[in-house]
């Protein structure tokens, strides 16, 4: 069955990291992966979005309306990239505020499942700033939104490294998950 994930945030905030563990994540499950970045100004804080497509297709792009899962690194990233969601499909986002109120009525018709987290705050207690990106994964995989388990990511982060980071990153999506269970749910 595919999956298809879109993944959005700003440059810095580890968007391209990200893939490649949901990616990982995907091959060591044995399944086919394909990815495709867009880093637009990803250097100067700049919009960077990727698609990845777990099992199926040969297209690596994914059209919109059709992404199962949205999981965004920023609030404004998140909206922007709405429109790649399916009715029934769910949208993560690292916000304290929330989604803008004009769109969560059109989300609810659709049936999008809206799941919001704190990850900048969670990563700053943990002393890893960087680690929010994980943090949100965690969270995602929990909610069921990656369609990957919280055990596929952990092995992704051990293959990938670096070692000196193995186990902070371990421990965001630890926080991650936890946070979402906290909330009532855990896939």
């Amino acid at each position: 069955m595919e999956r298809k994930l879109i993944i959005a945030g700003i440059g810095g905030q580890g968007v391209v990291y990200a893939t490649k563990v949901v990616s990982q994540a995907g091959l060591l499950r044995g399944e086919r992966v394909l990815a495709s970045e867009n880093h637009g100004m990803s250097q100067r804080g700049g919009s960077v979005m990727s698609c990845v497509k777990i099992g199926g297709s040969d297209a690596p792009l994914i059209r919109r309306g059709t992404a199962d899962a949205v999981v965004a690194f920023d609030r404004l990233e998140a909206i922007r990239n709405l429109p790649f969601v399916r009715a029934g499909g769910n949208v993560c986002v690292n916000t304290p505020d929330g989604l803008d109120p004009a769109v969560n009525g059109r989300l609810a018709e659709m049936g999008v499942g809206v799941h919001l987290i704190n990850a900048n705050a969670l990563a700053n207690e943990l002393g890893a700033s960087s680690a929010a990106n994980l943090i949100v994964l965690g969270f995602a995989a929990a909610h069921g939104a990656l369609g990957l388990t919280l055990d596929d990511l952990k092995e992704s982060v051990k293959a990938l490294g670096p070692t000196k980071a193995v186990e902070m990153n371990l421990k965001a999506l630890d926080v991650g998950a936890a946070k979402a269970m906290a909330n009532g749910r855990f896939a």
